[in-house]
């Protein structure tokens, strides 16, 4: 599938009740609504056992370059992490304005070898993009990357309870999840976001016009650490 066929298919897929959700959690107006079943059907044209990743970042360098939230969003999932450089990472977070995206984009930087770099950089970046985007980024790597030490994530808690009340609304939503990302990944990084949440009190977040809440950070690893367990009892 080229790049004209795959903008057809989601200007085709869009609906209107989905657009107007992506527009009340804050896409913008050029968006055509499409729904993730729908993206994980067209992911699976570009990803997979004997596809083409060259063919596949080429069209998501296209998709891309629109502007549309939905090509933007597809645009995430078919990406190769392999082929996608710090530059162009760069280039692309300069664009995100969108949490929703942001979070997708960080799902993909997230599987590069570059993500710790970045995660450093946009969580201390000045504006409210950047930083969703690197909090974002560390809590995919806390969930995800088995690779970097519990230190690593231990050193980022600090600086997410120094930063949560005075940081951007989507980036204090980001730096909550961080908080439970990295609880969530071990006993002894668990008791530290729990110290650190007490200390922090609580985080007022404007989810604005949708049924969002804020989760409470005790609260969330409490069932994170209970499904665990109840999973470990059933080996």
């Amino acid at each position: 599938m080229n790049f004209e066929e795959t903008i057809a298919q989601l200007r085709a897929l869009g609906s209107e009740q989905t657009r107007k959700t992506y527009q009340r959690h804050g896409s913008g107006p050029n968006v055509f609504g499409v729904s993730f079943a729908s993206y994980g059907t067209l992911k699976k044209e570009f990803v997979g056992r004997g596809k083409d990743k060259t063919h596949a970042h080429a069209v998501a360098r296209q998709l891309w370059a629109t502007q549309n939230i939905d090509a933007q969003s597809l645009a995430t999932m078919i990406a190769d992490p392999q082929q996608l450089s710090e530059a162009e990472a760069d280039s692309w977070a300069q664009d995100i304005h969108y949490h929703a995206l942001a979070d997708l984009f960080a799902g993909l930087v997230a599987q590069t070898s570059f993500a710790p770099t970045k995660v450093a950089q946009w969580t201390t970046a000045p504006d409210e993009g950047h930083q969703r985007i690197g909090y974002s980024l560390l809590s995919r790597l806390a969930l995800d990357n088995k690779d970097l030490l519990n230190t690593y994530f231990e050193g980022y808690l600090p600086q997410m309870e120094a930063t949560i009340h005075q940081a951007p609304n989507r980036a204090k939503e980001a730096i909550n999840t961080a908080f439970i990302s990295i609880g969530s990944r071990s006993e002894a990084l668990r008791e530290l976001a729990e110290q650190a949440a007490d200390r922090i009190g609580e985080i007022v977040i404007d989810h604005g016009d949708t049924s969002c809440q804020t989760f409470d950070i005790r609260d969330y690893l409490s069932r994170v650490w209970t499904r665990k367990a109840k999973v470990a009892g059933q080996k």
